[in-house]
């Protein structure tokens, strides 16, 4: 029988699920409580090891902001393209195609982002024609709802070899200059993407200005 503590952590997966997706709690929910306690057991900062993760049946993540502990985000629900990580330290993130397009949980959230055409992050920066200027709208839930627009392009920096949980990735890293149109902020997100089909295995990502910036390594990616 789940203790009080674990079946407040279930409501909380389940209130902030709902909250990004208008959805209830999907079936994933009564397990994802028991995949914490087989790695980390729902406490940040504790060293992942791949032995752990593999305990898993369901795609995860370890996340961190700034020079934070990580913390283990497990997949719940995925669907036209995007994907609903939770994780157990009150955090929510919804990514497309490896991109992190609203949050919940944190500090500052973003509540959306619309792009002026596709977004080159989905089409595939692993080739150099995806890697075009763009612009978006980012829509922040700070006291009043607040919605910048940013122009960005991409630099490449080149391949990089990168580890995650003792696995070796072939990437290469592609970094994204942005720079706010009305306001005076500029940031650069940074992409380790799979030089086959793209695939994002770890990102650095801004999501608001009253914090750092939020780490990503996928432990293990959706099927």
């Amino acid at each position: 029988m789940e203790g009080p503590g674990l079946s407040r952590r279930r409501l909380l997966f389940a209130a902030l699920a709902t909250s990004l997706t208008g959805c209830g709690e999907s079936p994933l929910g009564s397990t994802v409580v028991e995949a914490y306690r087989l790695t980390v057991s729902g406490h940040p900062g504790v060293p992942i090891e791949r032995a752990n993760i593999a305990k898993i049946p369901y795609a995860s993540m370890a996340a961190k902001i700034g020079k934070g502990p990580r913390s283990i985000l497990i997949l719940w629900q995925s669907g036209n393209g995007e994907d609903l990580w939770l994780s157990a330290d009150r955090a929510a993130l919804v990514t497309r195609g490896g991109r992190i397009i609203r949050t919940a949980g944190l500090p500052e959230n973003m509540r959306g982002t619309a792009f002026y055409g596709s977004d080159p992050l989905a089409a595939g920066l692993q080739d150099p024609a995806n890697r075009i200027p763009h612009t978006r709208t980012i829509d922040f839930e700070s006291g009043d709802r607040t919605t910048v627009a940013f122009d960005a392009h991409f630099e490449t920096v080149g391949p990089e070899t990168v580890t995650i949980a003792d696995i070796d990735f072939d990437t290469i890293e592609v970094r994204e200059l942005c720079r706010a149109r009305t306001e005076n902020w500029s940031f650069t997100n940074r992409y380790w993407v799979d030089p086959a089909d793209g695939f994002v295995w770890k990102s650095v990502q801004h999501i608001a200005r009253s914090f750092p910036p939020i780490e990503i390594e996928i432990l293990k990616p959706p099927a």
